[in-house]
């Protein structure tokens, strides 16, 4: 932070110097999924992580869903016993507890055979994370890799066109939850 104007947008945050964010591929797309699920009473599962971005990801978006009534509970992964992120252990345990779609938070961008595996099983995902696109070299060149997420939220995809690439997990998180507000007519500085 060197500009003046940096300064202050960082010292006096406003709601309305947010960009958009249906500039955030898959954002729209991911919503209207939810809203769907929501309506049908389909059961949700967010699947966090255990550091303070992932906490408070899964608190964004659990206290979200639950203001617009969905049927929605949580996994934050044991550190040791579950390692990082979703895993295969967690996806049988949603498929027992009759969960539809499950909603990663602040993890699930590399989870590739995790994702394709819950998808196979006919489960909705939706993908939202913060880390690093996965890639592998071909001939020099890095060839992006994705799994077969019904949707997938990360502003660091090379086609979304969300200006900000730096934003932590929470942040995601955070502009699901205001654009589902907005499109639900809730306001957008509720405490509840």
């Amino acid at each position: 932070i060197a500009k003046i104007e940096d300064i202050d947008i960082f010292l006096n945050p406003q709601l309305n110097r947010l960009t958009n964010p249906e500039f955030m591929k898959d954002l729209v797309k991911g919503s209207n999924i939810i809203i769907g699920k929501i309506k049908e009473r389909k059961k949700i599962r967010i699947v966090g992580d255990y550091d303070v971005d992932g906490v408070m990801s899964v608190y964004i978006l659990f206290k979200g869903l639950k203001s617009l009534n969905a049927n929605v509970d949580y996994v934050i992964p044991d550190r040791i016993l579950d390692g990082y992120g979703i895993n295969i252990k967690i996806i049988q345990q949603a498929i027992e507890d009759d969960i539809d779609t499950i909603i990663t938070c602040d993890n699930g961008i590399s989870a590739i055979d995790q994702i394709n595996f819950a998808k196979d099983k006919g489960m909705t995902v939706i993908v939202t994370d913060h880390h690093d696109i996965p890639f592998i070299e071909e001939k020099g060149d890095r060839v992006y890799i994705s799994s077969k997420a019904d949707a997938i939220i990360n502003p660091k995809q090379k086609d979304c066109i969300f200006p900000e690439k730096n934003l932590c997990g929470a942040s995601i998180a955070y502009r699901l939850i205001m654009y589902l507000y907005e499109i639900n007519n809730i306001e957008k500085n509720r405490s509840e």
